[in-house]
């Protein structure tokens, strides 16, 4: 056996060097830590603050299949060589709680402090992680003081800062970072002085109120890493700066530090410069040099394929198609080739975003005189990918109103400008302000073409109003003025008029003396353009060529490999086959087969089990509504129709403890299943004969019991509402019940013909208990619920499910 060993280690040795050379480089902690920061601050910034950062960072982490530690533990390695923090990415709580009474000291202390950390960068806004972190880290807190670890309660204030920022308790979290920040810069502990700094700044929510502090912090944090030599967490802070900068519409400021942090990039050998140069053409094409801009985007995609980091090709093509470089046929052959890229990989991932290509593709369609396909593609785009949110129905309907503005469709033009300017109007993203002076200009310009003067003179002066720099350029702001001037000749205001008459020719000169360069500058774009783009194709076609060749190369490996073990292990296994063996091999196969069986007898047994917990649960619904039933023959009135109400619902919440242990799937309920026969039931309760006709279109969507039970109940409560308020004085009508289920989202919707339900109602205040009830239960699965009165009354219900809360339930 021993030379047999020597054996296949020697064949194994022979192969190592070749599948060493087959794995990609690893990097070190610190450019690692770096790399998950950068993606994870670009996702936040993409997603414009829709997904929060510790979502951000377990996409990242898992997209890359890399841990996530470096950011939970950030730089505790060294003080934590005597704890195992491996279950952090296998989310295995139990292992870190069960060692808390195994360990002492400074060992039970750091184990609190990881745990703590742990529920701080749990993804999402759960109040239960939220609880779990301020647990772990107020015990922390008081051990740390108990055994008078400076540093340990240093690094446990900031985890309670960030945590209570998640909370937006800005006030406690602020006072956890003063209070360190004060500590460590007397002590001269500039390393911890820093991460109180750059946490503070990172994890404050954004805000008017908050934005100075955000920025400052991150600037002073900025200021040590230099001092102090610490490169890589000067490159994120650099970043960090630059998107705040580019926020506050500080240009300038924006691309500096951006050009620091790439600068330091270069110098440490980071490969992964595309965020960096991403920012950099984001900030050209908004100062409008498209050249620059072209040239840092080629870059970002050059980049982002050679280092095989996919997670922003999409958003980096989605630019370079905005780049269009003039009004030739050539330049939106050029965009559309990139917004078709784009479109491919966020139709693929179901993504939201690839409206952002879209829009853009539309445009040139515009400019093209190809409106009508235009029009037809936002309409397939529409049913095959529902807008789910305010910011992507903007961008929908804007497109919409340009394309009917493209084709001189005035009537539904406006239409879709206002519904564009209300939909911005409530925008709750720090981005608001973003897209609000393109908007305000576009609407303006459209009134004042059509002769609308006066709602032109308020969108044009809004747009004016709205501070910094109008991302529509010199042109826009000489069309605004003159706009202006010949609105206040017409309104007899001759020293507005005059003044706007002024303000009109400084940018016509500004922009007539910048004409023929920019014109010169587009046809040398333009020859850049068609160069740089078979220059990306030969890339990409050799990126392509790399990837077959490594994976032909693994599987050389791999088959060579096997064929080497397994002639060694047919020449020496052999020799030590016999009947002892055989007969060896025989006993483990029929334990084996005893170990199977009894463990299918035990499946067997849980299941029956479970069925008959609800069986049980069923039979004591119903007891509950036959004791009702009991009860009823000595009420009247409202205290009858109360009891009624409560037989509904319980029958509601007893027929899915039915369906649960007559399905063979005792985890879930096929809703198409329970959902007629339980509208079938209400009818037959309310005796509606053929007055009120039942239409339901519903999907085989299988739920567990904390989605079925709370819809049902909504159901109830909707559809009892509808028979008994809907169709008074014998009216008849329809009720229709829709349940549709696209990609992870859920729709319910519940229809009536009838007379609606009253105005004073329908608000959040409303003291009816049917509306309180609907309401509560749309909270407790999470979902939108929305009551409208048009040609009768419409509930829907639009929720996502929560992956963790099914798991949990099944």
């Amino acid at each position: 056996m021993g030379k047999k060993n020597k054996q296949i280690w020697i064949t194994i040795f022979f192969f190592l060097p070749l599948i060493s050379q087959a794995q990609p480089t690893k990097l070190s902690p610190e450019k690692q830590l770096l790399f998950l920061q950068l993606s994870l601050n670009y996702y936040t910034v993409v997603k414009e603050g829709r997904v929060n950062q510790d979502s951000s960072l377990l996409l990242v982490s898992r997209k890359n299949k890399i841990s996530r530690s470096p950011v939970i533990i950030d730089d505790l390695d060294n003080q934590l060589l005597s704890i195992d923090n491996k279950w952090v990415d296998s989310r295995q709580t139990k292992i870190a709680t069960s060692k808390l009474s195994m360990v002492q000291g400074l060992d039970h202390l750091k184990l609190l402090v990881i745990l703590g950390a742990y529920y701080a960068f749990q993804p999402g806004y759960r109040q239960m992680d939220r609880d779990s972190a301020q647990y772990f880290l107020t015990k922390a807190k008081i051990e740390s003081e108990s055994l008078h670890s400076t540093f340990w309660l240093n690094y446990t204030l900031c985890l309670l800062g960030k945590n209570y920022f998640k909370e937006n308790r800005v006030k406690e979290g602020t006072d956890c970072f003063k209070t360190v920040i004060i500590k460590s810069h007397k002590s001269g502990d500039k390393k911890m002085e820093a991460k109180a700094w750059d946490m503070q700044g990172t994890y404050i929510p954004p805000g008017a109120a908050t934005m100075r502090l955000k920025v400052n912090s991150i600037e002073k944090a900025n200021e040590i890493y230099k001092l102090t030599g610490q490169a890589a967490r000067q490159i994120n802070s650099q970043m960090n700066l630059s998107y705040l900068y580019f926020l506050l519409k500080n240009l300038n400021g924006a691309k500096n530090s951006a050009l620091v942090a790439l600068s330091l990039q270069r110098k440490l050998g980071f490969p992964y410069l595309h965020y960096t140069y991403d920012i950099l053409s984001l900030i050209d094409i908004i100062s409008g040099n498209e050249h620059n801009a072209l040239e840092y985007e080629l870059k970002t995609i050059k980049s982002s394929l050679a280092t095989k980091d996919s997670l922003g090709l999409p958003y980096f093509y989605t630019k370079m198609g905005h780049i269009k470089g003039g009004r030739q046929t050539t330049a939106y052959e050029f965009s559309d080739y990139w917004l078709k890229k784009a479109m491919v990989i966020f139709s693929k991932n179901r993504d939201q975003d690839i409206y952002l290509a879209l829009i853009n593709h539309t445009d040139n369609l515009n400019a093209s005189g190809k409106s009508i396909q235009a029009i037809n593609l936002l309409r397939h785009m529409l049913k095959d990918i529902p807008p789910a949110s305010d910011r992507i129905k903007n961008m929908v309907y804007q497109a919409f109103a340009d394309t009917y503005h493209t084709l001189k469709n005035y009537r539904l033009a406006e239409k879709y400008y206002i519904l564009t300017d209300e939909i911005q109007e409530r925008d709750s993203l720090i981005t608001k302000n973003i897209r609000a002076s393109q908007i305000k200009y576009t609407i303006g310009m459209f009134y004042f073409e059509n002769k609308k003067y006066s709602k032109a003179e308020s969108y044009l002066k809004k747009y004016l109003e709205l501070p910094g720099p109008k991302d529509e350029g010199i042109s826009a702001l000489s069309d605004v003025h003159m706009a202006l001037y010949k609105i206040d000749s017409l309104n007899g205001n001759y020293k507005s008029a005059s003044a706007n008459l002024y303000k009109h020719i400084t940018f016509k000169n500004k922009y007539t003396s910048t004409n023929d360069a920019k014109s010169i500058a587009e046809l040398k774009l333009q020859v850049l353009m068609i160069q740089k783009e078979k220059d990306l194709q030969i890339l990409e076609a050799k990126s392509a060529l790399q990837i077959q060749q490594a994976r032909n190369l693994r599987i050389f490996i791999i088959v060579g490999l096997s064929i080497a073990i397994l002639i060694i292990s047919l020449l020496y296994n052999r020799y030590y086959i016999n009947r002892k063996q055989s007969k060896e091999i025989d006993k483990k196969n029929v334990q084996l087969l005893d170990v199977i069986k009894e463990k299918n007898e035990l499946l067997l047994s849980k299941e029956w089990l479970l069925k008959e917990v609800h069986h049980r649960v069923k039979n004591n619904l119903h007891t509950v509504i036959c004791l009702l039933e009991s009860q009823a023959g000595y009420l009247e009135n409202d205290a009858l129709k109360a009891l009624e109400i409560s037989q509904h619902r319980i029958y509601a919440m007893s027929l899915i403890h039915q369906k649960l242990y007559q399905s063979e799937d005792i985890k879930t309920v096929d809703m198409s299943v329970f959902l007629p026969e339980f509208v079938g039931y209400l009818r037959d309760s309310f005796d509606t004969g053929n007055r009120i006709r039942f239409e339901l279109d519903v999907d085989s969507i299988k739920l567990g019991v904390s989605y079925a039970v709370p819809l049902s109940l909504i159901i109830n409560e909707a559809v009892t509402n509808s028979i008994k308020y809907a169709f008074p004085n014998g009216k008849r009508g329809i009720v229709l019940i829709s349940l549709k289920e696209f990609d992870d989202q859920v729709s319910l919707k519940i229809s009536d013909n009838g007379i609606g339900i009253p105005v004073e109602q329908l608000g959040d205040s409303s003291s009816t208990l049917g509306l309180k009830l609907l309401r509560g239960l749309s909270e407790d699965i999470k979902a939108d619920c929305q009551i409208e009165n048009y040609n009768g009354t419409t509930i829907t219900i639009g929720f996502k499910i929560d992956e963790l809360l099914y798991v949990a339930d099944i």
